[in-house]
């Protein structure tokens, strides 16, 4: 074999560069990586977050009981 076979069997990578190879795999990442910290940021703020729409929805009650009726009907 010569050299140039030897050098073009060597930088053949199939068209895929580096750049190309790791935006392959951080695609591939992303999704996981995504639905991971949503989870994590979900148990964390979940509780809290259903106790802070609670106090404001008796806060919005309260400020709105005299003022709220129901619509006339048709």
């Amino acid at each position: 074999m010569s050299i140039l076979t030897l050098t073009k069997a060597m930088t053949n990578d199939g068209g895929h560069s580096l750049p190309t190879g790791i935006r392959a795999k951080i695609a591939r990442l992303s999704e996981p990586f995504w639905f991971t910290l949503s989870l994590l940021l979900f148990l964390l703020m979940g509780p809290f977050s259903a106790v802070a729409v609670v106090i404001g929805l008796c806060s919005l009650s309260r400020e709105h009981a005299g003022s709220m009726r129901e619509p006339a009907g048709l």
